[in-house]
Order: C-alpha cells, then structure tokens, then sequence
C-alpha cells in the first residue's frame, strides 16, 4: 500500500556527505516501490524548494552561524509558511536522520503534534568532533542534552550499522535494529562502460571521495603519497569532493600526480570509481557506515579504510585491508597492493561480491517499512 513519509535530515544535496548521499538513496528506493516521500531539510544557500526525480524537498530558513556543519533553524515567516504548508500534507510516516540536528527535534514535534508514527536512524559511531578540545567538550554536553529530550518524542532508533547501535547505548538507547547504508546495484552496470574524462594510461590510480574536513584524515592520505610516489613512478592520487580544508591541501601539497577535482557530482564520483584501482578512506571522523566505501566496492575497487563506524562490517581479511590512522600504515599498506597485483585483484573481486550480496537499497528500504508498519500495529 502506498505511503507518504516525510524524510526530515539536517543537510541534503547538493551538500555533500554520507547522510545526504543515505537519505537520496532511500528516498529513491521508496518512490520506485510506489511510496511518495518529502525531504524536510535546511536551505543553506537559498535554493529553491523543487520535485525532482518524483522527490519533493522543503529547504527551510537557517542562520549562516555553522550552517555547513550545524545549521539552526530560523523560524521566521517563511519557516513558518513552510510549516504550514507540511501541515497540509497527509504523512503516514514520519524519519529523521541523526539525532543531534535541529530538524530531528523539529521532526519529533511534528510527529507528536499530528499523532504519527516516527524512527530515527542514527548515522555516528562517536561524538563529534571538530580537533578542538575545548569546542569537542561542550559538544558532548551539547549532545547528551538533546539526545535526553529527544528520547522522551522518538522511542524507536535504527543504526546505519551494528557499530553505530553499539555507540548509542552510551545515551542509554537500545536501537531495535540496522538498516544499513546501502547501494543500488544497477549502478554497476550503467557505470562500469562509462570513464571519467581523466586519461591516466596505464598507471595506478589512488583516489578519495567525500568531505575535505580534517577529520577525513586527508592531512595523512597526502603526506603517505609524497611518500609514496618517490617510489613509484607509475601512481596517482585522485581527490574527489569540497570543504574547508580544500585550498590548505592544494597549497601544501602540489604535485602533477595528485589531481583535485573539487565539488563533483555522483556520477562523476562514480565515474571516478570505475577508472580507479585503489579507494583510501583514512577518516578519523565518527563515521556510520561510510556511503563511499560501498559505492567504490561496487566498482571493483580494492579498499583500505580506517575502522570507524560500521567499516569492519564491510570491511575484512577477504575484501580489504582495515589501516590505522597514520601515515606509516597509509604507506605500509598501499605498497602491498602495488607490489602484488593478484592480492589487489582479489580485493577488487571480492569486496565487489560483498556489497552486492549485503547491502543493496530495495532490501534496505523494504526493512524501513516493515518497521513502520510493526510499529503502527504495536501501537493499536
């Protein structure tokens, strides 16, 4: 049966990042098996509210006060407007994704004002952390505080892993199950003939996708390959995406190997996926389950990452290689896939199998209206 959800998320695209990437993705799925959803997001650079793809998106009003990391809501005359407007629409379900953004609450008093059955998928796997010891602490204040609200509206959380269901029990939830950060499999047939417009020949291509934050760990990633390519002459380094740390990065490390290709879009990324051989992912962020690792497994990529968030449930001797965060265990282990190309042909095959076996969109999807639907019929 057909059901309208309202999807409410603190950031949505073209903002890039893993929960933006999460929420389009399932938002697709639910309208190919028939549903209709709304994304109820923030509007940080006054955009406007469109329908595309069958996907309607309301973009409300936020301060500019830590609008690309943690947008406030301005409940102005448009907010309000807005609002309006939302309320009018018929919701069987209410989701909102990660517990700690201001739509979250925004969605918890709008389910409870219109009697409608609401979850929450968490997407962290630790607090989160700007490397500033001072703002980190009142941070976690800060987190603690709206998560104990939080939990008196929405009783049902989801994990986008079983890491992330293990880190929220540090805020006393039981989450009641996973649904996973996922991918749409047909993707590795409609990209697998397409390249990106970069031509390396026959060399080695090394890339990274995502937000260039500091927490990503690029900082490491780059001082590993200036190591690494006064060695090997047949490598190179691709960089893939936007953020604060992108202009420091291209001014401390320049290089005709390393290719920065700033703010792109998912085909482009996946485009880049399918010409590149190796994805490092050295994040030392508080990660879910990170989307990029999947989509660059789908393309046949032998993936090194870092154990944060659900990795490791990806992530095993068979399909990669888990490296620590540090330069020395980037270098260590980026050689032994450039030293013996069955060892990286077989991680390329075999995490490839992994993710179209485990974590695929219709399956994920199918499980979050299943859970809706126990939901409703716990409550009658």
């Amino acid at each position: 049966m057909k059901k309208k959800i309202a999807i409410f998320n603190g950031l949505y695209l073209p903002h890039l990042g893993g929960v933006e990437t999460y929420t389009f993705n399932l938002a697709t799925e639910l309208v190919n098996q028939g549903h209709e959803v709304i994304i109820v997001t923030t509007n940080l650079d006054n955009l406007e509210d469109y329908i595309k793809d069958k996907i309607s998106v309301f973009r409300l009003p936020v301060y500019n006060l830590f609008k690309n990391r943690y947008p406030i809501l301005k409940k102005n005359k448009k907010f309000r407007l807005l609002m309006s407007k939302l309320q009018d629409e018929k919701f069987d379900y209410i989701l909102c994704n990660t517990r700690y953004y201001s739509t979250s609450r925004l969605a918890a008093k709008f389910a409870k004002k219109n009697h409608l059955p609401i979850i929450c998928i968490d997407h962290s796997s630790g607090h989160l952390s700007v490397n500033n010891k001072i703002l980190d602490f009142f941070g976690a204040i800060y987190e603690h505080f709206i998560t104990f609200f939080l939990k008196k509206k929405i009783t049902d959380f989801y994990g986008v892993s079983k890491r992330t269901n293990e880190w929220i029990k540090h805020f006393k939830i039981e989450a009641i199950g996973v649904f996973y950060n996922s991918i749409d499999k047909k993707e590795y047939l409609e990209y697998k003939n397409k390249k990106n417009k970069m031509d390396f020949g026959n060399k080695t291509v090394l890339c990274y996708a995502g937000r260039i934050i500091k927490e990503k760990g690029l900082f490491n990633l780059l001082d590993a390959f200036s190591i690494l390519e006064k060695e090997y002459d047949n490598i190179v380094l691709v960089i893939a995406g936007d953020g604060s740390c992108l202009k420091e990065l291209k001014e401390k490390y320049k290089s005709n190997n390393i290719y920065y290709l700033g703010k792109v879009g998912h085909d482009e990324v996946m485009k880049l996926f399918n010409i590149s051989d190796i994805f490092i992912h050295p994040s030392m962020y508080p990660e879910g389950l990170p989307t990029v690792i999947l989509e660059a497994g789908l393309m046949k990529n032998a993936v090194l990452a870092t154990n944060r968030g659900g990795t490791k449930e990806v992530i095993n001797k068979k399909t990669g290689i888990i490296i620590e965060e540090n330069i020395e265990s980037i270098v260590k282990n980026v050689k032994i896939l450039l030293n013996d190309n069955k060892i990286m042909e077989r991680y390329k095959e075999n995490i490839h199998k992994e993710v179209i076996k485990n974590f695929t969109w219709d399956i994920n999807a199918k499980k979050v209206i299943e859970a809706f639907e126990r939901k409703v019929k716990d409550e009658k």
